[in-house]
C-alpha cells in the first residue's frame, strides 16, 4: 500500500516538485501551503508521512510540528530546509521529534533517497 504524504511549503515551485518526485514514486500525495491549511488536513484525513517546511507564513513550521506531535506523536514529520538556517531552528525541531531533514538545495535523486530513508526509520521506530 502506498504511503500518504502531505507536503507543506509555501513556495509553489518547490510543492510542485515535491508532489511530481513523490507521484513518480507510487506515493499519494496532498499538498498544502500554509501551516493553518495543513493542520486543518490533518484533522480531516490521516497521512503517513508530513513534509514540512520550516519557515512559512502564519503559522510557522515549528508550530505545526508542535501540533502535531501534541495530537500524533507517532506521525513521520520530515522538514524541509532551505539553505542557510541557523543551527538553532533546526535543534528545536529535533526537540519536538521531526523524523528528519530534507533540504531545498539537494540533488533531486538524493531528495528521494534521504526521503525514503527517513520513512523506512520512522516506521521502525513505531
Amino acid at each position: 500500500m502506498a504511503h500518504k504524504v502531505l507536503v507543506v511549503d509555501d513556495e509553489l515551485p518547490v510543492r510542485d516538485l515535491l508532489n511530481d518526485l513523490l507521484k513518480r514514486e507510487s506515493y499519494i500525495v496532498t499538498v498544502c501551503p500554509s501551516g493553518e491549511e495543513a493542520l486543518e488536513l490533518l484533522k480531516k484525513d490521516s497521512f503517513d508521512v508530513v513534509l514540512l517546511d520550516i519557515k512559512l507564513p502564519g503559522i510557522s513550521g515549528l508550530e505545526v510540528l508542535k501540533n502535531i506531535r501534541d495530537t500524533n506523536k507517532g506521525l513521520a514529520v520530515i522538514m524541509i530546509t532551505g539553505f542557510g538556517y541557523n543551527e538553532d531552528l533546526i535543534c528545536k525541531t529535533k526537540e519536538f521529534g521531526c523524523s528528519g531533514y530534507i533540504g531545498k538545495n539537494m540533488p533531486v535523486a538524493q531528495i528521494i533517497t534521504t526521503f525514503k530513508q527517513i520513512v523506512k526509520g520512522a516506521k521502525n521506530e513505531q
